[in-house]
C-alpha cells in the first residue's frame, strides 16, 4: 500500500477545478455540485481579517453571515491571535485527563460569573449538538430512569447526531435515521398543545425535559413571553427540567448576552452554548448545569466519570474561549452590539418600505436577521413551471428561495459580499447577521448594495445558474 500524502508546501498551489475534484473523490460529491454552482464556489479563499475576505484572484469580500453564528469576533480577531500564539510559543499543557487544568477551571468560573448563579456547573464539548446530548443525558438520569419523555418543538432544530437529530423537528421529518425513544414534538409557540402533551405523557411514563430555542434562528421568531411563562407554571406543577439551546443565539446575539434574559425571573436548568463561545478559531461548545440537577445527577463519588470526552478541557481551546468571553464582557462591547443592531434594524425597516414591490418582510433581532423576498422575476416563475410537480411542491416557497439564492449569488458576484440562505426548510429569507464587529461604513455599503440590486433586474445568468443546482440535486 503506497501512503502518498499531499505535503503542505503543496496545498496552496491546488487550483479551484483540483479543489472541486477532491472534494468529488473524498468528502461530498452533490456539495461539490451545489457549492460549484454558485459564484463563492469558484473562489478561492486565501486570507481572513474582521469582516473581510480574501480571494486568491484578488478580490477583498465583504463576510455579511457572521461565519453562521461562530463569528461573532470576526475572523482572526487579534488578542484571539494573540492568546492562542503565546500559549504555542511557550509550549503550554494541552490536555490531559488525570491533572488539573487551570485554563478549564478560570473558563468555567468565567461563565459562571456571566450566567445567573445557580448555573455554576459546566461541561466542555467540542459541538453544539454534543452538548445538547449531554444535557438530555443529565435531565434524563436526575430522575433515575423513573420519567421517560422529552418535549421539543415541531419547528426546532439541535443537531444531527441520533439524538439531537431525534428532537430537531426540522431534520426528522424527512430524514429516516434511528430515532431516540420516548421523544414527542408539540407546536411552537402553543402553550395549548405543550399542556396536553405533558399532561397526557404524565400518565405514561412522565416527562423529565422539555428543550427549546428561545429563539429559532432558523425561523427568525422568539418564544412568546406568555409562552416561557406558562412552561415555567407547567415546570413547577409537572416537576420537569428545561434545557435552553443557545447554540447560536448565545452571546449579544440579541442584544443580551443571553437571549433567554429577554424574559423577567427565567432561568434554566441547563443551557446549552458554542459558535461564539470558540472565538471563531476553537471547536468547543459547553452546557452550564443548574448546581442541584447536577448534585442528583453526578454528585455521588461512583458518578464522577459518567460523562467525559475526550478532547474535554483542551489548553488552547479554552484559552481561547476564555478571551472570546473576555471580549465580549467588556462594557463597550455590549453598547457598541446595542448600536450595530439598531443601525441595522433601521435600515431593514427603510429597505423594506423602499422596495415594497420585491420584499414580502424582514425578521429578526439584534445581530440576527433576514429578508424574505417576493418571487418578483417573472423569469424565475417562467423557468419554474417547466419543472416537474414533484420536485417542486411548494410552487410559490420555491420561487421566494430561488430568488432569494440568486440575489446573494448577485450580491458576491457583482457587489463583493458574501451573504447565505438559510438551508431549513422552515425558512427561506436571505440571512442578515453580520460579525458583532462590523463597522458603520460597511453595513451602509451592504444595504447601499441592495438598494441598488433591488433597483434593476436579476440577471437571467444568475437565475439560469441557481436553477442548475435544483437540476442536480
Amino acid at each position: 500500500m503506497t501512503r502518498k500524502t499531499i505535503p503542505l508546501s503543496e496545498v496552496d498551489d491546488l487550483s479551484i477545478n483540483e479543489i472541486h475534484d477532491l472534494y468529488t473523490k473524498f468528502i461530498n460529491p452533490n456539495q461539490t455540485k451545489i457549492f460549484s454552482s454558485l459564484p463563492y464556489g469558484n473562489e478561492i479563499f486565501e486570507k481572513a481579517e474582521g469582516s473581510y475576505l480574501y480571494t486568491k484572484s484578488g478580490k477583498k469580500i465583504l463576510d455579511f453571515t457572521g461565519g453562521e453564528g461562530v463569528l461573532s469576533l470576526g475572523h482572526n480577531h487579534p488578542r484571539i491571535i494573540n492568546a492562542r500564539i503565546n500559549y504555542q510559543k511557550e509550549n503550554r499543557v494541552e490536555v490531559h485527563k488525570i491533572f488539573f487544568s487551570k485554563y478549564m477551571a478560570a473558563l468555567s468560573k468565567s461563565l459562571s460569573n456571566i450566567l445567573p448563579e445557580t448555573l455554576n456547573k459546566s461541561f466542555f464539548l467540542n459541538s453544539g449538538a454534543e452538548a445538547v446530548e449531554a444535557a438530555i443525558k443529565v435531565c434524563f438520569r436526575n430522575y433515575d430512569a423513573k420519567k421517560k419523555n422529552i418535549l421539543h418543538a415541531n419547528n426546532s432544530y439541535h443537531g444531527k447526531l441520533i439524538g439531537t437529530g431525534t428532537i430537531s423537528g426540522s431534520y426528522t421529518k424527512k430524514n429516516l435515521f434511528p430515532v431516540m425513544e420516548n421523544s414527542h414534538s408539540f407546536d411552537f409557540n402553543n402553550i395549548d398543545d405543550l399542556e396536553n402533551k405533558i399532561k397526557h405523557l404524565s400518565k405514561n411514563g412522565g416527562v423529565y425535559a422539555v428543550i427549546i430555542e428561545p429563539y429559532s434562528v432558523s425561523s427568525l421568531t422568539s418564544c412568546k413571553d406568555e409562552f416561557i411563562q406558562k412552561l415555567y407554571l407547567l415546570k413547577n406543577e409537572y416537576d420537569f427540567k428545561v434545557i435552553f439551546d443557545e447554540v447560536y443565539s448565545g452571546f449579544y446575539k440579541s442584544n443580551k448576552m443571553f437571549y433567554f434574559e429577554n424574559y423577567k425571573n427565567i432561568v434554566p436548568d441547563v443551557i446549552c452554548l458554542s459558535k461564539a463561545l470558540g472565538g471563531g478559531k476553537s471547536s468547543i461548545s459547553c452546557l452550564v448545569v443548574e448546581e442541584n440537577l447536577y448534585k442528583n445527577t453526578y454528585g455521588k463519588i461512583d458518578n464522577t466519570f459518567l460523562h467525559t470526552t475526550t478532547y474535554n478541557g483542551f489548553g488552547e481551546e479554552s484559552i481561547t474561549a476564555l478571551e472570546a468571553i473576555n471580549i465580549m464582557s467588556e462594557d463597550n462591547f455590549e453598547k457598541r452590539v446595542n448600536e450595530i443592531s439598531e443601525k441595522i434594524k433601521k435600515n431593514l425597516n427603510d429597505i423594506k418600505e423602499k422596495h415594497k414591490d420585491k420584499i414580502e418582510c424582514t425578521k429578526g433581532t439584534g445581530i440576527i436577521n433576514g429578508i424574505i423576498f417576493k418571487s418578483f422575476s417573472s423569469k424565475i416563475g417562467d423557468i419554474v413551471e417547466k419543472f416537474p410537480i414533484e420536485l417542486v411542491k411548494n410552487k410559490s416557497y420555491f420561487l421566494k428561495k430561488i430568488t432569494t439564492t440568486t440575489i446573494s449569488s448577485e450580491l458576491f458576484e457583482n457587489y463583493n459580499i458574501l451573504t447565505s440562505v438559510n438551508d431549513s426548510p422552515n425558512s427561506n429569507h436571505l440571512k442578515v447577521s453580520p460579525a458583532l464587529i462590523i463597522s458603520n461604513e460597511d453595513i451602509d455599503y451592504f444595504f447601499q448594495s441592495i438598494d441598488d440590486l433591488l433597483s434593476k433586474n436579476i440577471s437571467i445568468r444568475s437565475i439560469s445558474k441557481i436553477l442548475e443546482i435544483v437540476k442536480k440535486l
